[in-house]
């Protein structure tokens, strides 16, 4: 028996290592497709803003506490940081990112200028790890060595993690976790430990909120698949047995949640909050045509839309097919691959699986699983089919080529590469017995043909004509990238007080202040704050995202209540400077003459007060222009003890003429343009010493195919060839995705701005309609603005009309808001003090983003924290003079801690229960 068991760990370990070789060669070949073109692994788009940002911030972060710990010898968390957009809690924003990974841990090691390195790092090592997970699932089931290795390849080297994990890392570590989590439920079936489970569950449940729902989904169906495999009996299959362990599986999982709530509790709450997860995304009963007519094709060749990420290698598509050719042997698995496959074919399926939001099949990385494992089980039978069962997979082999290449669309090169591939491995796989007859060298052949695969599909990834690699930073630069210009001039202004800067087109990477240490109006990460979401609504703010915005639009009253003092310019771009602001010597010749920083004197400081209060209800009422100007008059709150504030309006609706562009027309509500850059002229005489505005409510957009571009009139006059032309585009022509977005540029006496729609088939669509654009302050009024429009199709609007905002009172209510302000203020690890003196009752406002997380002190007091004007934090103040104090605290970190050492006590329980219960049943 110790025989035996020593040469099974001989073999493992020597499969450990036949892996590990396998793994390098080819990840090796992945990585070259950078190296020799001077890319990192660092996607320009996310990568550099979120990922590789998130994790040098999270090594600094960690480092910091550590010092803390062992040389100030005091443990002081940081959880809220002025520096992440208008001010974020530090584990809800970058949970998505790193926190909770356990791997990334490994940041705390590797400085902040040589994060770059372990970003390549740690993206293949969450591959291997993939890997070696799926392997402990195989040898759990008895599979050979061999057909777990290859399975393993197929498993790490398909499009997910080519494509997906390339460009998002922690899309591979679903991956990592699903194999452990259906190896537990395995263990609990068979009735031993059930440590695997609760612990890859509670790891899954830390490291991604995201994922960690769709691996709940895949749990349960597993569960319930695999309870049929292994339970046969009639008794087994009872009702009572059934719920027994359903029971089990409920508080397994209970402990394994519960030991992640510490994290999972407060990253969720406030995900719900949020328009993106609120807004009602359109769900078509189909996907398009061409999504179908590419849909076999694309199981080993092209990647598919809205996320299907396939591309498995050919040879694993013969597995399939052998799988089917054995009668009466593995129906789970056969079950189980024609349930994932109807949901690829359904877009309620991807809407369910991507958490109810907009439809997305970023769970295709389990298929990709049950794909390789399909491959593992037929492995063997690749040296035992009969003649029958070759005719059979023979069959199929057609059917598939035939159905795969029948659309024209399917037959690309890529695609018809691929299907030469599986036509060949097939092919070998039928004269098995009959050309050649040694089992090794079938096995040889199986091994290249596997590894061509995956090596074909990465050329094709990373090839010239797909133009890939253009997406991704170059080698060493993505750090710099964050050491923004923009920033530098900022801190150049040596100004030691607590202020936030805005810019307009001068930004290279958003996020970055969190790098340089700097407070700016920009932000762009999956979660963001509702408050904010919401004031953005209110000021119909011109971006159509709720999670990533970059400026206040030069909006004069918007950036002096968000105590803005510095506005950044690229050298010599003035025009886009808002009204009041202020070049200061040198600061160009200290930036090489590219960034510049101007300065408002009348900038508001982080604390200022109201002497009156506007109720919500009132407010709620006003148009959005006149909401703004209110801001400046009294707070905006539920209810208070003040006098309501007497309001003075000087906005102005300027009327205008429309003159239509070639390809453009308007009628109720609705432009319908038939020419890409169609343009459209608003002319008007605009005010004096005024901000223009042009404000589109209700604005929403539809494509029009090609065919709908072409009138009657011209359709008639065509000849046939070029009607047969414009039905041939109308055919590839994808309503769902053509009609996703567009935008509208907004040009004239002033620097060029975009107003960009997002529409419910978007996946970033958070409900937004109503966008002001600011074309700019003017001493003298603007008379013209025009509108070019990007994309042929409907723009639709309920109103659409010219404001003009006069400048006269801005700067006699912003003094007012300045009588009495906080002073002394200091900005602490989770701790914001002050100091006030006021001569009247008034409400102090923070222009910092309202969270429940914080707690008030005023006077060593604690005091009602209230939601004023929207996005920020009030406190109502009696006359005297006061020290404030803000202290806070992650919402609901405190339950998921306390709900984790419950978990943990549960845990101990269980295994002093289990291990009391294997004593009694020795003796």
């Amino acid at each position: 028996m110790r025989m035996k068991k020593k040469i099974s760990t001989e073999r493992r370990t020597t499969y450990y290592l036949v892996y590990t070789l396998a793994f390098g060669v080819i990840a090796l070949i992945l990585y070259m497709h950078f190296f020799l073109n001077g890319k990192s692994l660092i996607w320009s788009h996310d990568g550099v803003p979120q990922h590789l940002n998130s994790l040098a911030y999270y090594g600094d972060y960690l480092r910091e506490i550590l010092q803390q710990l062992f040389i100030e010898h005091k443990l002081e968390i940081p959880m809220w940081d002025m520096h992440i957009g208008y001010g974020s809690d530090i584990l809800t924003t970058l949970h998505y990112y790193v926190i909770g990974d356990p791997l990334t841990l490994l940041s705390v090691l590797v400085p902040a200028d040589k994060t770059e390195y372990l970003y390549a790092f740690l993206i293949f090592l969450r591959i291997y790890l993939a890997g070696i997970a799926f392997s402990r699932y195989c040898f759990y089931h008895k599979n050979s060595n061999q057909a777990t290795l290859l399975g393993s390849l197929v498993y790490i080297f398909a499009g997910w993690t080519i494509y997906a994990s390339m460009k998002h890392p922690y899309f591979a570590n679903p991956m990592i976790y699903l194999p452990l989590i259906l190896l537990g439920i395995d263990k609990i079936y068979r009735k031993e430990k059930p440590y695997v489970f609760i612990w890859s569950v509670a790891l899954a449940g830390v490291s991604n909120f995201y994922f960690f729902y769709m691996l709940g989904i895949f749990m349960v169906f597993y569960a319930a698949f695999d309870y049929f495999v292994v339970f046969t009996s009639k008794q087994d299959r009872s009702l009572l047995c059934i719920s027994k362990w359903l029971a089990v599986f409920v508080g397994y999982s209970m402990i394994a949640v519960l030991l992640a709530a510490v994290i999972l509790l407060p990253v969720i709450l406030p995900v719900f909050g949020t328009g993106r997860f609120q807004a009602e995304n359109y769900v078509p009963i189909l996907y398009d045509k061409i999504y179908y007519e590419k849909y076999l094709t694309c199981l080993i060749g092209e990647n598919m839309i809205q996320w299907g990420v396939a591309g498995y290698t050919a040879i694993a598509m013969t597995g399939v097919f052998v799988l089917f050719s054995k009668r009466k042997k593995n129906t789970a698995l056969k079950w189980g691959f024609v349930l994932l496959n109807i949901f690829l074919l359904l877009p309620f399926a991807g809407h369910v699986l991507n958490g109810f939001s907009y439809v997305s099949n970023r769970w295709i990385w389990a298929y990709g699983m049950m794909i390789a494992y399909i491959f593992v089980k037929a492995y063997p039978e690749f040296y035992l089919l009969d003649r029958v069962e070759k005719r059979r997979v023979f069959v199929f082999l057609m059917i598939y080529c035939c159905m795969a290449l029948f659309p024209e669309a399917a037959r690309t090169e890529r695609n018809m590469s691929a299907m030469i591939l599986l036509v060949f491995s097939t092919a070998v796989i039928l004269l098995y017995g009959s050309i050649f007859v040694r089992k090794r060298n079938l096995c040889m052949m199986i091994s290249v043909l596997l590894t061509a695969g995956i090596v074909f599909n990465i050329y094709y990834q990373y090839s010239y004509e797909k133009n890939y690699l253009s997406e991704f930073t170059d080698r060493g630069k993505a750090m710099e990238k964050l050491e923004s210009g923009t920033d530098l001039a900022v801190l150049d202004t040596d100004d030691q007080s607590i202020f936030r800067y805005d810019q307009q087109d001068a930004l290279s990477y958003d996020n970055s202040a969190m790098q340089m240490g700097t407070n700016s109006t920009a932000y762009y990460f999956s979660v963001a704050s509702g408050s904010i979401g919401k004031y953005f609504d209110e000021m119909y703010l011109n971006t159509p995202w709720e999670q990533h915005y970059d400026n206040l639009d030069g909006r004069t009253i918007l950036d002096r209540l968000a105590s803005v003092k510095y506005f950044v310019t690229k050298n010599g771009e003035y025009r886009y400077l808002p009204y009041s602001y202020y070049w200061l010597t040198g600061s160009a010749e200290k930036n090489s003459n590219i960034y510049e920083a101007f300065e408002s004197r009348d900038s508001l400081p982080l604390g200022y007060t109201y002497d009156s209060f506007i109720p919500r209800e009132k407010y709620d009422k006003m148009s959005v222009t006149e909401k703004q100007q209110a801001l400046l008059q009294g707070v905006i709150v539920e209810e208070a003890v003040l006098s309501e504030a007497d309001l003075e309006f000087t906005d102005q609706e300027i009327p205008f003429e429309i003159k239509k562009g070639k390809g453009c027309s308007l009628k109720d509500g609705k432009i319908k343009v038939t020419k890409e850059g169609a343009e459209l002229e608003l002319i008007f005489q605009g005010l004096d010493n005024s901000e223009t505005y042009l404000i589109a409510e209700g604005l929403d957009y539809d494509g029009l195919s090609p065919r709908e571009t072409v009138s009657e009139k011209k359709w008639e006059k065509m000849s046939r060839y070029e009607k047969n032309q414009v039905i041939h585009q109308d055919s590839h022509w994808r309503y769902w995705k053509e009609s996703q977005k567009a935008s509208v540029n907004v040009g004239g006496q002033f620097p060029d701005k975009t107003i960009r729609i997002f529409t419910d088939k978007y996946n970033a669509y958070s409900g937004k309609h109503n966008f002001l654009c600011n074309t700019g302050y003017g001493k003298k009024g603007k008379t013209s603005i025009t509108l070019t429009f990007e994309k042929t199709g409907v723009y639709t609007f309920e109103d659409l009309r010219i404001v003009c905002q006069p400048m006269d009172k801005i700067t006699e209510q912003t003094e007012k808001l300045k009588e009495d302000i906080l002073t002394d203020i200091s900005v602490d690890t989770n701790r914001i003090t002050g100091k006030i003196s006021l001569s009247e009752p008034k409400a102090l406002v923070l222009s910092l983003p309202y969270s429940k997380g914080f707690r008030a002190y005023v006077d060593g007091k604690e005091t009602d924290l209230i939601q004023a004007n929207t996005m920020y934090m009030g406190l109502m103040l009696e006359a005297g003079e006061h020290e404030i104090q803000l202290v806070y605290c992650t919402p609901f970190l405190i339950p998921g801690l306390c709900l984790t050492l419950a978990g943990a006590l549960c845990y101990i329980g269980l295994v002093f229960f289990r291990r009391n219960k294997k004593k009694v049943q020795k003796l």
